[in-house]
């Protein structure tokens, strides 16, 4: 479970943003709440607001690429290759370092894990733990010279066999670290992402071939999703799967009878919900971060609250799984299924370029506001201007009243 994630100087974000998800103390919804100790609560779903290009993807983005750069594609570069650095561009500062850092608790232990980087090599990286409640060092790093609490001679070897250009995290892991093989599995067992708009449907093929209850829970989504589908078959190779989405209907004599229809042929809304669903199952199953952007996109608003539904339901979320998801539909800044604590903003600042992420919170709502109306109000901020000539000053102004506010 992610505590809180922050980030510097990548893409559109310049300064420190960050995504907190400890529970406030509203007292509304708190039976969707995550338990970490007897103390402290998370949120379950955080959604992100913000108007085109304001740089709310850029968030999600930054937390997929920490984790490519742990246990993904830019896990396994080779001594010289340079680093997947994206700073942001609209400043006459170079070689500025990009910074990541995560909370996390994984088996019951918190972790607190961040490093600096530019192109060319991790300027900083350190590993923080607390085992019995209290903060211990697992290492720290800082150009080349490193400092642990344990093992140490082992790990100054492993130090010693790490490039400038690869995580210690990393490399500690390929020869079996037990100090920090714990804090390298949260990024590799436990971060689901569906970022890209063309997302991935091998997950809910490999439940419908597996069968059994876990076709089962893939078939009940699609029934609840009323899209008309009794049965899914899939024949073909696993490289080229054929996948045959099943309807019912009554003939003109009244009898039931089924057809396949190609899941090509099914409708934008269908194939993007069945895309979909089987990573959403396997989070909640594995009690994972699941990363989504743009979570409306083709389907329904009211199929896009049962999705987030899913997670907040802990007689379904049983494993304590949360979301942190972007969204431009207003219709579901509603504090019967969102918390205030649940809502954050992300603005472009137009004269600068730089997007700032702020919490709704930190306006005061009162309990039962409408969110929604205040929002597409600017009340807010983080909507676009639109319309030109007095629609577009009072937009402006609404904002700049919703910032003076917040501030």
């Amino acid at each position: 479970m992610i505590l809180q994630f922050s980030v510097t100087n990548h893409r559109s974000i310049k300064e420190q943003a960050v995504i907190n998800m400890q529970a406030t103390k509203d007292s509304t919804m708190q039976e969707c709440l995550l338990s970490v100790d007897e103390k402290k609560k998370l949120i379950p779903v955080m959604a992100l607001y913000g108007a085109n290009a304001a740089g709310k993807s850029n968030v999600l983005h930054a937390i997929w690429q920490m984790r490519e750069m742990i246990c993904g594609r830019y896990a396994q570069l080779l001594k010289g290759e340079q680093l997947p650095q994206e700073p942001f561009a609209f400043t006459d500062k170079e070689n500025e370092p990009t910074v990541f850092e995560v909370i996390y608790y994984y088996h019951g232990i918190k972790y607190a894990y961040g490093y600096q980087f530019d192109k060319n090599k991790i300027i900083s990286e350190y590993l923080y733990h607390w085992p019995r409640g209290r903060e211990a060092l697992i290492f720290y790093r800082e150009n080349g010279r490193y400092e642990f609490r344990e093992n140490i001679q082992e790990q100054m070897t492993l130090a010693g066999r790490t490039p400038d250009n690869r995580l210690y995290l990393v490399a500690s892991n390929e020869w079996n670290c037990a100090q920090t093989e714990q804090a390298y599995q949260w990024f590799q067992k436990e971060i689901y992402g569906l970022l890209d708009p063309q997302a991935s449907v091998e997950p809910a093929v490999e439940a419908i071939r597996k069968g059994g209850k876990v076709k089962e829970k893939i078939l009940k989504e699609l029934l609840v999703a009323d899209l008309g589908i009794k049965d899914i078959v899939v024949t073909g190779t696993k490289a080229e799967p054929l996948i045959s989405a099943v309807h019912s209907f009554l003939n003109p004599e009244g009898k039931e009878s089924q057809y396949a229809l190609p899941m090509g042929l099914e409708s934008r809304g269908t194939q993007r919900f069945f895309s979909r669903i089987g990573t959403w199952m396997d989070a909640l199953e594995a009690g994972a971060v699941l990363l989504v952007d743009e979570i409306e996109a083709s389907m329904h608003p009211l199929l896009t609250r049962h999705l987030i539904e899913l997670v907040q339901d802990p007689k379904i979320n049983t494993k304590q799984s949360q979301m942190i998801f972007t969204t431009h539909d207003a219709g579901l800044l509603d504090l019967s299924l969102l918390r205030r604590d649940q809502i954050c903003f992300a603005e472009k600042n137009e004269q600068t370029m730089e997007t700032e992420i702020y919490e709704l919170t930190e306006f005061s709502p009162r309990k039962g506001e409408n969110i929604s109306k205040g929002y597409l109000q600017g009340r807010y901020g983080a909507i676009p201007f639109i319309g030109g000539g007095d629609c577009l000053e009072a937009n402006k102004r609404a904002r700049k009243k919703a910032v003076r506010k917040k501030t």
